[in-house]
């Protein structure tokens, strides 16, 4: 989710054609199998049986479980699958030259990486740290190492010399452990629709994930969220079984927003609800509180998805997957409330509520054979 002052935006168009060339990714063939974390009584679930979601509570480690390890990072991916998660999820930003880069922030931040040389003797774009994503190209961003830990998270596991993934690695790694099948990804496009300079443009997101979604068969096991709900009518042309996941919270969702697509704030009043059926949506993402961070005790704490959101919200069909909790008392009450899954920073923690709760846990997984760096690009 959003941390960064950079947030979400667009340029590089490519063609609507070539979105709807990708149709084929929404292969009709196998059902979305079973989850291990079916849900126990102290929650309740909106149609149980959507393809291409959960079946049960969904556990989602929040780019791979930043609380944890370094963020996005193959260590992060690795030790979510060993302790076991129902989804894995985080960001695509896209590269200067089109590669679908799993990374959060639209710049290289100095708090995260730090450059090692440039990547073609004399570069003028070098340093790159510093440099929006955008403006560089894969090869660039392989020579940076992000493995600098966040003060923010103290018991982080920093990655040693961690380098950025593409989109095709985090599905490579899901299959070196027998989770290709089971697994499920949350798939952000990280669009900036506050700077649309500053990336590329929703059809070039949704062009490069979903032909990526294709190449590794994994079209049953992804979701693709957004801030910029730009993206939403372009997968639902291009792969109309993939679920959508609409984020917001109070900086998005408000008059005369830019990230709103082309519903109106005012034409449905501020309902939130109504937005999601207008946009054809699957899953309401919210941030867990308005303003976002708030804790209990804390004066004008109150969920977003409070046990009456959530009630009316599986009335219309959602689902309810709230964002980013890292307070075991708030993860305990939001799943009192019912919702369908939480997005966390702690996996660890979630697991734990959900056991003292006697919910199932998600299975976890270990190597099929002998791990390679999954951080060497071909």
């Amino acid at each position: 989710m959003k941390t960064s002052p950079l947030r979400r935006g667009a340029t590089l168009a490519l063609t609507l054609p070539l979105v709807l060339g990708l149709a084929a990714c929404s292969d009709n063939s196998g059902d979305k199998k079973d989850s291990t974390a079916t849900v126990t009584s102290t929650t309740t679930t909106a149609a149980n049986h959507v393809k291409g979601l959960p079946n049960g509570f969904d556990l989602q480690a929040h780019r791979g479980g930043r609380g944890e390890n370094t963020e996005e990072s193959a260590q992060a991916f690795r030790h979510a699958l060993e302790l076991g998660v129902t989804t894995l999820e985080f960001d695509v930003v896209m590269s200067k030259d089109g590669v679908p880069v799993v990374w959060h922030d639209p710049e290289v931040q100095a708090e995260k990486c730090r450059d090692t040389a440039p990547a073609t003797p004399g570069d003028h774009f070098y340093p790159y740290v510093g440099k929006l994503l955008h403006q560089l190209t894969w090869a660039q961003l392989q020579t940076l190492r992000c493995d600098k830990k966040l003060a923010k998270f103290p018991a982080q596991q920093a990655a040693k010399d961690n380098r950025m993934l593409q989109l095709k690695d985090v599905f490579a790694l899901a299959k070196k452990y027998g989770a290709t099948k089971e697994i499920d990804y949350n798939i952000e496009t990280k669009v900036e629709g506050e700077h649309r300079d500053w990336s590329a443009a929703p059809s070039v997101f949704v062009n490069a994930i979903l032909a990526a979604v294709k190449d590794a068969g994994v079209q049953d096991h992804v979701m693709i969220q957004s801030f910029d709900w730009r993206t939403f009518p372009l997968v639902k042309a291009a792969a109309p079984n993939i679920p959508l996941v609409m984020l917001w919270d109070e900086t998005t969702w408000l008059k005369g927003s830019p990230w709103i697509g082309d519903v109106s704030y005012e034409e449905v009043n501020g309902d939130i609800l109504k937005a999601a059926k207008k946009l054809g949506v699957q899953v309401l993402s919210p941030g867990y509180t308005n303003p976002y961070g708030l804790l209990p005790g804390q004066r004008e704490y109150k969920l977003v998805a409070d046990k009456e959101f959530v009630q009316a919200a599986h009335k219309e069909g959602f689902r309810v997957v709230p964002w980013t909790i890292n307070n075991k008392d708030v993860l305990a009450q939001q799943i009192e409330a019912g919702v369908d899954g939480i997005i966390t920073d702690y996996p660890t923690m979630l697991r734990k509520v959900m056991e003292d709760k006697g919910m199932p846990l998600p299975k976890s997984f270990t190597v099929k054979k002998k791990m390679k760096e999954v951080t060497k690009q071909d």
